[in-house]
């Protein structure tokens, strides 16, 4: 399934949320394939990928570690 998201920071910017994106970069790729990420404008991304496993996906987005760091971000998130 190919999804196509937009990841809008509203307390920060672009370069901190890729860094963050990018340190579960392995663990997300056991789930997805065919990423690409683009920068929209300073605090909007656009990330597309292949889904290989909904269920491990997830699993991944609903840890602690990474629902914390998406509170402090201010992430929203829209799936097209």
């Amino acid at each position: 399934m190919r999804v196509v998201a937009i990841v809008t920071i509203e307390n920060g910017e672009f370069s901190e949320w890729l860094a963050f994106y990018e340190s579960y970069a392995d663990e997300r790729h056991k789930f997805v394939c065919n990423e690409v990420i683009k920068r929209l404008d300073l605090q909007k991304a656009e990330v597309s990928f292949d889904v290989t496993d909904l269920d491990g996906l997830m699993g991944l987005s609903a840890r602690e570690d990474i629902l914390s760091a998406e509170k402090k971000l201010g992430l929203s998130t829209e799936i097209s």
